[in-house]
Formats: structure tokens, sequence, C-alpha cells
């Protein structure tokens, strides 16, 4: 006796396997974009006139932010927002993306409102890490002569003191709490957007605390539109947010990498390969 198996309704575990699937090839594709548009600059970028004829390369240290505050207008700000909004986006989509994986596939409902509340996740997530920039906007109002010029006069000590604070960050229990927050399984309940956009905004706060040393010390001194530090930081917060031990043990370990590296630099003050002009 034969049996007609297109007449067998996929089972929890087959329609799991498709929505899991879908959600990892759209991050996987998003991410892509994300860093398209990083690459080809087809982002705001506030004030770049103002830095090539101020000769100060796109990468510098607080290059971006300084042109921002030359511009002093809210479309400047806006813009910055957006351009820095896209670039965590790129950062932070790799190591999302199991997190929404699993986010979808413990939603219960139906096609449209499983997508419509992972959609409201995502929005109110990227908007929160886009809302990011006025940390260092805020930086950058702060600190005597701004980001670019406090550290073109003070390299080797800001330099240093990034790395120690970065390495001391990553080594407290509060960072290791957020840290297990961003990792912890999500339990099944029902699809919800109005639910789904909450829980993004809840998120998107817990994964800026996990990253506030990398992200918000390291990348605005180093310089944010570097690309070799983007890459490097990216892999840093993919890798440690993996569910195994190691995940947290490798951000205890670039922590403590950090630690060192300050501390080499505040006192053994090396020739440091940033530039301040080109």
């Amino acid at each position: 006796m034969s049996i007609d198996t297109k007449s067998i309704p996929l089972t929890r575990l087959d329609r799991s396997l498709d929505r899991t699937t879908a959600v990892v090839v759209s991050m996987v594709v998003l991410d892509v974009l994300w860093w398209t548009l990083i690459y080809t600059g087809r982002v705001p970028m506030p004030g770049m006139m103002w830095l090539m004829k101020s000769g100060i390369p796109m990468a510098a240290p607080g290059a971006m932010e300084a042109a921002v505050s030359h511009a002093g207008t809210l479309g400047a700000v806006l813009g910055y927002v957006v351009m820095w909004g896209v670039m965590m986006w790129a950062m932070m989509f790799p190591p999302m993306t199991r997190f929404t994986r699993d986010y979808a596939d413990a939603l219960d409902g139906r096609v449209g409102t499983v997508t419509a509340t992972v959609a409201a996740f995502l929005t109110a997530y990227n908007v929160v890490w886009a809302l990011s920039a006025t940390i260092p906007l805020a930086v950058q109002a702060i600190i005597p002569g701004g980001i670019y010029g406090f550290t073109e006069t003070h390299t080797t000590f800001v330099i240093g003191s990034v790395l120690v604070l970065t390495g001391c960050y990553q080594q407290t229990a509060f960072k290791r709490s957020r840290l297990r927050t961003c990792c912890s399984r999500v339990a099944p309940h029902e699809a919800n957007v109005a639910r789904g956009f909450r829980t993004g905004l809840k998120h998107g706060v817990s994964c800026i605390l996990v990253c506030l040393g990398p992200f918000f010390l390291l990348m605005p001194f180093f310089g944010e539109m570097n690309f070799f530090w983007m890459v490097a930081l990216t892999t840093v917060v993919t890798v440690e947010r993996l569910p195994a031990s190691w995940g947290r043990e490798f951000s205890t370990a670039t922590g403590i990498v950090a630690l060192v590296a300050g501390l080499l630099v505040l006192f053994l003050r090396p020739s440091l390969p940033i530039v301040f002009s080109m």
C-alpha cells in the first residue's frame, strides 16, 4: 500500500527548520547589505568635504564626530545617526543571528504574525543601536578638543587608557551577567507584534551594555571607519556570544589582552600605527 507523502502535514520540526533557515538567510543577506552600504560609502557622511580640505583621514580617531561638530547642524547629527546605525547593524547582525533564529523558533502563531513579530523585534533592535550614536557624540562634546583633537595631543595616554578600561570592563560581573542575558535561550510564547517590539528594545539596550568596551571605548578612539578594527571587533562580539562556555572564556581572554596591551602602551609608549593626517 503506497502512502501519499504530499498529504502528510509538516511536523513542527519541519516548520521550525523552514522558519529558522529563512531567518538565518535573511540575517546574512541584510548583513551583506549593511557592509556593502558602509564599504561603498552609500550612507550619509556629514562633513566629508571639511575632512578632505583639512587633510583628516576618515578612519582617524574621532574624525566623523569632528566632522559633525564642524557642521553643527541637526541634519549633520541625523546623518551621523544613520551612518552609525548602519555600521552597528553591520557589526551586530553576525552575533545576533543565533539569538534571532532562536527567537523566531520560539514563537507560536500564524506565519504572518510570526513574521511581523520578528520584523518588529529587529526594527526596535536596530532603532536602539542607531540611537546609540548619541554616546560618541556626547563624548565628542565633553572631551576638550573633541575625540580627534584630544587623541592627537595625548595619543599614547588615550589609546592605553581605553584599552585598560575595556580590559577591566570585560572582566566585570556586570558584563558577564549582560552577556548571559544576550545568550539566553528564548522560552516558547505566542507571537505578538507589540511584545516583539518591546523585546527588541530591551535586547538592544542589553547588547549595548555588553559592547560598551569594544564599541564605545575602543572604536571612536581607534577610528570607527577603520575596516580592520570593524572586522576585528565584529569577530570579538560574535565569538563571545557563542553558547559554549568557551565563548565566555574568549570574552575574558580578550579583556586580559586589552588590559595588558593598554598597560604596555601606557608604560612603554611605543609608536602607534594611528594616522591623523593625509
